[in-house]
């Protein structure tokens, strides 16, 4: 609540010196000694007192006056704002409730760019820092370096619409500072793969099997779940955002239940396998899925228009070793 009210500042005199009436939230009402009176905001920004002239009483009210000392006092805190506090906005207003699946960003977050740069203020980052921790991240894969430019890009651009920057240090940040270089990807596993993969006791290894089996994506299958003879993967789950299932037949369901992993453990997991094995180059959780799809495609079978058909294909190619 004000310090002033409506009928003091109507009814106050000017005396033979200026006078300042303070409000709170920054907001005086200044008494010149001719007898003028005028709403002045007084507020420190950068360490520095800055002083804004409104308009004069009567034609600025005090009701007027306070919403603007409002707007002024709503500037002055953006721009001190962290990258933890625009971290999390950007977390609950886009990421929650945009993304598919949002804990792939939350991680990104949490546990690199809010430890890292989290204490900085949004308009004191600079591209540099932003652009070694990029390149620093890429000592855990040029792929993931390059997710994390992406993040850091998207959390900046976030931050000008907010109005808390002017310009997006990370415009222009293309992926060659991750060192990343997207290629299309065609890798589908030998048949001697296979039966290496079959092997295998290891928990991860049934995943692997099980993608083999079914075609699905990862995500699909570890938050996916079992309704008899069927595998559901819900619609917010599926990529094209329609809900979907798989028919299990035995072998299916014998590699169920899954590890309780992220999969990023499991694509770790699966790069020291095949280097374990000296499988080069190396294969992906991915890849898995689109050998399903390359086996059926072999045998004549358009991809997920049947899915009874998607693990007895599988199958088949598995009857050999077994």
């Amino acid at each position: 609540m004000g310090k002033l009210t409506e009928a003091k500042v109507r009814t106050i005199k000017a005396t033979d010196k200026d006078q300042w009436l303070n409000d709170g939230d920054g907001l005086y009402l200044r008494i010149h000694k001719g007898g003028s009176k005028v709403w002045i905001i007084r507020r420190k920004r950068f360490g520095k007192t800055q002083i804004i002239t409104l308009d004069p009483y009567p034609t600025m009210k005090l009701k007027q006056a306070r919403l603007k000392a409002a707007e002024y006092q709503l500037k002055k805190d953006v721009s001190n704002t962290s990258v933890e506090s625009l971290a999390n906005k950007y977390l609950d207003e886009v990421v929650r409730k945009d993304f598919k699946r949002p804990h792939f960003a939350e991680g990104y977050f949490n546990q690199t760019i809010i430890p890292s740069i989290g204490t900085r203020k949004v308009r004191d980052v600079t591209r540099g820092e932003l652009v070694a921790l990029v390149q620093d991240y890429s000592k855990r894969g040029a792929r993931t370096a390059d997710a994390l430019r992406s993040h850091l890009k998207k959390l900046f651009g976030y931050g000008v619409e907010l109005g808390y920057i002017d310009s997006n240090p990370m415009n222009d940040v293309s992926r060659r500072v991750a060192g990343y270089k997207p290629v299309a990807r065609e890798r589908v596993l030998s048949e001697d793969e296979i039966k290496l993969l079959w092997d295998e006791p290891k928990d991860n290894a049934r995943l692997c099997r099980f993608l083999l089996l079914t075609g699905l994506r990862i995500s699909e299958a570890q938050q996916g779940h079992q309704d008899g003879d069927r595998w559901i993967v819900p619609a917010d789950l599926s990529k094209n955002g329609r809900a979907h299932w798989v028919h299990l037949t035995d072998t299916a369901k014998a590699q169920l239940p899954f590890p309780a992993c992220t999969p990023t453990n499991v694509q770790a997991w699966l790069r020291r396998w095949c280097d374990r094995h000296k499988i080069d180059p190396r294969f992906t959780p991915h890849d898995c899925r689109r050998t399903a799809s390359t086996r059926m495609n072999d045998n004549g079978i358009q991809p997920f228009i049947v899915e009874r058909v998607l693990n007895h294909t599988m199958e088949g190619v598995m009857a050999v070793y077994n």
